[in-house]
């Protein structure tokens, strides 16, 4: 089920739950959902951050959308309008508008305050799925390949050095 997120809003009530976050903040809380095979969405107010910031967001696998000059929410209700499939589609945020819009729809609609203690409960179990992992014996070069030295050796050892 593809989530749609009031990115600006959900920020404000992580902030009233647990103390603020910014944008690339958020975007790593979110990681978790497409790690689950979710595909997430989220529309954040303003321009694009600087092109550092901007590829760090980039890389936390979600789809992200600056609205620029216009506002977040008439970019939201653009996505709901034109989604094929409304009534797979997740939309969170505690906006009037913007429920409306996804009420109108059929979307599944879930409050930014109510969808922050989910999240937070994704993110522990995303936490401890990585720990567990850590904790499993792999050898460290599973998990962050082979350095330079050693990739050499297996080349040559295999012949493929030139």
């Amino acid at each position: 089920m593809p989530y749609l997120i009031d990115g600006n809003n959900l920020m404000y009530a992580l902030s009233e739950a647990q103390g603020g976050v910014g944008r690339l903040g958020l975007c790593k809380l979110l990681m978790g959902l497409p790690a689950r095979g979710q595909r997430v969405r989220v529309v954040f107010d303003g321009p694009e951050p600087p092109s550092g910031l901007a590829r760090q967001i980039e890389d936390t696998g979600l789809e992200v959308h600056y609205s620029g000059p216009r506002i977040a929410d008439d970019l939201i209700t653009e996505h709901i309008a034109a989604d094929s499939a409304p009534r797979r589609l997740t939309v969170v945020s505690s906006d009037r508008e913007i429920r409306k819009a996804a009420s109108r729809r059929r979307c599944r609609i879930i409050k930014s305050e109510e969808f922050v203690p989910m999240l937070l409960r994704i993110v522990e179990s995303h936490r401890r799925c990585e720990s567990k992992t850590r904790r499993g014996g792999e050898p460290k070069e599973k998990r962050e390949g082979l350095s330079q030295e050693q990739t050499q050796k297996w080349l040559r050892e295999f012949g493929f050095d030139e």
